[in-house]
This record gives C-alpha cells, structure tokens and sequence, in this order.
C-alpha cells in the first residue's frame, strides 16, 4: 500500500488542491504532523458548527483535543490515537455511551453541493439553470394565482416572504402584464 499516496489522498478530503502533491510530506515527521494538526483544526471548526446537542458536540470536541495531543509530540503516533479516531468516528455515528447509540445520522445537501454534484451523477451541467428558470415561472403562476384572488403586490410579498419590488419584477415580465394592460384598455 502506497501509505504517501493514501495520507496525499485523506488530506486532499479536507482541503482540496491545497494539498495537491504532498505526497512526499508523508515520509517527513514534521511535515506529516502539521498536516494532521490542520486536519484536526478543521475537524474542531467543523464540528463546532454541527447541528446537534451541547453534550454531543462536546464529546467530539474532547475526542479531538485528545487527538490534537497526541499527534503534537509523536514522530509515530501511538496506538492510542487510532483508538481515540475511532472513536471520534462512532460518535460522529452517534454512538455516545459504551453500546448505545444516542444521536441519529443525518446529512442535508446546500443547493450549491446539489448542482456541484449532478455531473458526477449523470446530470447536466446545465440543471441549475434550468431550474432556476423553471422556479421563475412557478413563483410567477403563484403571483398571477394571488393577484387574481385580488391580492395586491404588498401583500403578495409577506406571503411569498420577498420583497415588493420583486414581486413587481415578476409582473413585469410576465403575461401578467400583457392583462394588466388589456384590462386598462376596456
């Protein structure tokens, strides 16, 4: 197993291109130690904006001063730390006491991760776009459907939770408009 390759790739996870050819830092002690103390800084500030419990969140936290310390002083870490790492795992699993399993997994996606995600899947690139353009057109139906219960533009914006000017935005281009007009002429 090529263990600089792996520590390239682990380190690569948390900090993308960053860490683009490292590979050869493996083999220096100090080097490999700076990488993982930046990993586990990271982890710290990921964990500290975890949705979960005051308790969960410090029991990860321990977990990783833990791990912090050991790693400082090692040139070849003990065994210890690949205990304290599992354990830091079960409990990001939601294992809190020995055997029992307190916290539930869960995992959202921003629509940012989504549309960064559909070309690996088989998407196109060009989804988010087009999904844009398609929530326009229902926000705009949704406009036209209030404005003909006769709900004005003020109004129509607290419900949809937007601004005014928006709301008129959508006015503006759409059919809309085009009855607005038709109406003023009769």
């Amino acid at each position: 197993m090529d263990t600089a390759y792996d520590f390239e790739l682990t380190m690569r996870l948390l900090f993308g291109d960053k860490a683009y050819h490292i590979a050869s830092s493996q083999d220096s002690p100090s080097q490999r130690r700076k990488w993982v103390q930046k990993s586990i800084r990271k982890l710290m500030l990921i964990v500290n904006d975890l949705d979960t419990t005051l308790r969960h969140k410090q029991m990860l936290m321990g977990e990783l001063d833990v791990i912090a310390k050991l790693v400082k002083g090692a040139n070849e870490p003990p065994w210890e730390l690949v205990y304290r790492f599992l354990r830091l795992t079960s409990r990001l699993l939601g294992y809190d006491y020995v055997g029992i399993k307190r916290y539930s997994l869960s995992y959202w996606q921003s629509l940012e991760q989504h549309y960064a995600a559909l070309p690996s899947n088989g998407g196109g690139v060009m989804q988010k776009y087009s999904d844009q353009k398609d929530a326009i057109s229902i926000r705009r139906s949704v406009v036209e459907n209030l404005k003909s219960k006769g709900f004005d533009d003020f109004k129509i914006s607290l419900v949809l939770n937007t601004t005014e000017y928006e709301v008129k935005q959508l006015c503006s281009n759409s059919a809309l408009q085009w009855t607005r007009h038709k109406r003023r002429a009769l």
